[in-house]
């Protein structure tokens, strides 16, 4: 699940604006980078997308997501993997170690969510994108978090169906969320079959997914799906949530 995910850039004004921003909101829960958001949009208007890089990569890879995505008003929370592993690194270990470390992390992100909830972050301005591992993990915390997000947006990722996550989905935000699941036709480090198991269960749970196929490999496509996941993010939120409710009513039948 390894795979660099944006292109890095040396760009210098970008990296004195994440330093800038690091002002406006500090963690020690996880090593973090804040990229602010660009324009006028009123601090009131803005959202805030946390992003949860993949196995084996780190925060670094996407440190040009806002000019990738080029979503206006939306700040950015790029966090790095706890665990080491080869050149980067990662949020558990190989299944079937994988559970323990899962939980803890989500416990970690639930007391990030209280912080950014105290430093004035409503639950509903914010949005979660993660990369394969970070797809499960961002998941994860969206099927047991008490409160609904603006959004979650998994890229080439694969769920974790842990013990009674259906009940638990119902006291969750999650049905309340608006999901966005997208995978690679060509995908041959989580293939295709997997996800689309995942998604099928999601929608029997009442979850409200929309789920997505690009011809692409396990990396991002920028020519169809960045572009397709920008539209999704500015729509308005009863936008987002009837179209992924429309989708799991016609997959039902």
């Amino acid at each position: 699940m390894a795979g660099m995910a944006f292109s890095l850039s040396a760009n210098s004004k970008r990296m004195s604006d994440a330093k800038a921003g690091l002002r406006e909101f500090q963690t020690k829960l996880f090593e973090a980078a804040w990229v602010p958001a660009t324009g006028t949009i009123p601090r009131a208007r803005q959202k805030l997308m946390i992003v949860l890089h993949g196995k084996g990569d780190s925060l670094r890879s996407f440190e040009s997501l806002r000019e990738e995505l080029n979503a206006p008003g939306m700040n950015y929370l790029l966090l790095q993997a706890p665990k080491k592993y080869l050149d980067g690194f990662s949020w558990y270990p190989s299944e079937p170690r994988h559970g323990r470390s899962i939980r803890e992390t989500r416990a970690r992100l639930f007391r990030l969510v209280r912080e950014l909830n105290k430093a004035g972050w409503k639950s509903e301005d914010l949005f979660w994108l993660g990369h394969s591992q970070g797809c499960l993990v961002a998941c994860d915390l969206v099927l047991n978090h008490p409160h609904s997000f603006g959004g979650l947006v998994g890229v080439s990722g694969y769920v974790w169906f842990f013990k009674g996550w259906r009940q638990k989905a119902l006291n969750s935000g999650a049905l309340r969320t608006p999901w966005l699941l997208t995978h690679g036709t060509r995908d041959r480090v989580i293939f295709p079959r997997e996800i689309r198991q995942d998604v099928s269960q999601l929608l029997a749970g009442e979850v409200p997914v929309l789920y997505r196929e690009f011809s692409k490999g396990h990396d991002f496509d920028y020519r169809k799906e960045v572009p397709f996941i920008r539209r999704w993010l500015m729509r308005p939120l009863s936008l987002r949530l009837s179209e992924a409710k429309t989708k799991a009513e016609s997959a039902s039948r």
